[in-house]
């Protein structure tokens, strides 16, 4: 049984209020981060390039996965751009001390190499064929 919650979150500055919901999951698909944050594709891959800090994950087919952190984030540009009419460079001021530099912040020890990727991914199907053979008994 899967259960979907959302958050609901208002912005209100100068009594006009945006309201959004954010659905309780990881990880968004382009779609449905179209849908949830109500901008037009091309919007969101220029704010991407625009702004900095929406990084999404770009898997093998070329699709994109956006985090809630990225969703928060177009929130925020969205309501510094359109309810308090901001300057670009202002909200990259603002969002940068927010969020930060996406860039900055992961290290070379937050990096996971392919080696140690493909060594996870081998111990975990291993451990998948124990609990299933161990299921079947």
């Amino acid at each position: 049984m899967v259960f979907f919650y959302e958050f609901k979150c208002s912005i209100i500055y100068n009594k006009e209020k945006m309201d959004f919901k954010i659905p309780d999951k990881l990880t968004f698909k382009r779609k449905e981060t179209i849908n949830i944050t109500s901008l037009d594709g091309k919007v969101l891959d220029y704010w991407e390039k625009e702004f900095g800090m929406i990084n999404p994950v770009i898997n093998k087919v070329g699709e994109k996965f956006y985090t809630r952190r990225d969703i928060e984030a177009i929130f925020k540009i969205k309501q510094l751009l359109i309810v308090e009419k901001l300057e670009k460079s202002r909200i990259k001021k603002i969002i940068e001390n927010d969020y930060g530099n996406y860039n900055d912040n992961i290290t070379d020890s937050t990096k996971l190499s392919a080696d140690k990727l493909k060594t996870i991914k081998t111990s975990l199907k291993e451990i998948l064929t124990i609990i299933d053979k161990n299921g079947k008994e």
